[in-house]
């Protein structure tokens, strides 16, 4: 691996943990916009970015960053998505399922959009600045499992505390949702935001997800 030569500044590399992808605002917009599908259109108001920019300065800073980082090679006129871009373009046009998993602590909040296109499962996480972190698996055997593992990573990072919200959607509409609480080191789940908790058995939440999510979507 290269040496960052910004090591010890406050502009040095943020290192990001195995399969997990950082992406600017720029980009994401320009990979959102290279096809016009159902899915796609789904894609854009889960990501919310239906409100978002999508002029000529904003598809080539999108490019631009994408060509100098080697995530796209020109061809021609025109532009070929190359690695993760690739991966994360093929997710965009193509998702059947949609999940967002929000967090609440109070006044601090926190969102992850996980999408599934039968063969790959895509993690999206805002960040500061613009920028996205994007998780790779091809676990699509198992969704429950990738979100629930992707909410107690975010439990731990916040010290145990908060709330999680999961809704999932596809094309037909929403297909559920459920409510996630810590409760004497296991969970507590509800059906509604307003409605009883009961104790999630042995904690397993993938489990009680695989209610909403109990194969890879068709």
């Amino acid at each position: 691996m290269a040496t960052d030569p910004l090591a010890g500044s406050e502009l040095a590399r943020v290192p990001l943990p195995e399969n997990v992808y950082g992406f600017g605002w720029a980009e994401i917009r320009y990979l959102l916009g290279r096809h016009s599908t159902e899915s796609s259109a789904m894609t854009v108001g889960s990501l919310g970015f239906d409100a978002a920019p999508n002029d000529e300065v904003v598809v080539a800073a999108g490019v631009a960053s994408l060509l100098a980082r080697g995530l796209a090679a020109a061809e021609g006129d025109r532009a070929v998505s190359r690695g993760e871009a690739a991966v994360l373009e093929t997710v965009f046009a193509g998702a059947k399922r949609w999940s967002g998993i929000s967090f609440r602590d109070g006044a601090e909040g926190d969102l992850m959009v996980v999408l599934e296109d039968g063969g790959i499962i895509a993690m999206l996480q805002p960040r500061s600045l613009g920028t996205w972190f994007v998780g790779l698996t091809d676990e699509v055997d198992q969704p429950a499992t990738v979100l629930a593992r992707a909410i107690e990573a975010m439990h731990e990072v916040r010290g145990g505390a908060g709330r999680f919200a999961v809704e999932t959607r596809t094309l037909e509409g929403t297909q559920g949702s459920r409510f996630f609480a810590p409760a004497d080191g296991g969970w507590t789940v509800s059906d509604t935001a307003d409605g009883g908790p009961r104790p999630v058995p042995g904690g397993d939440l993938a489990a009680e997800l695989a209610a909403l999510l109990p194969q890879a979507p068709a």
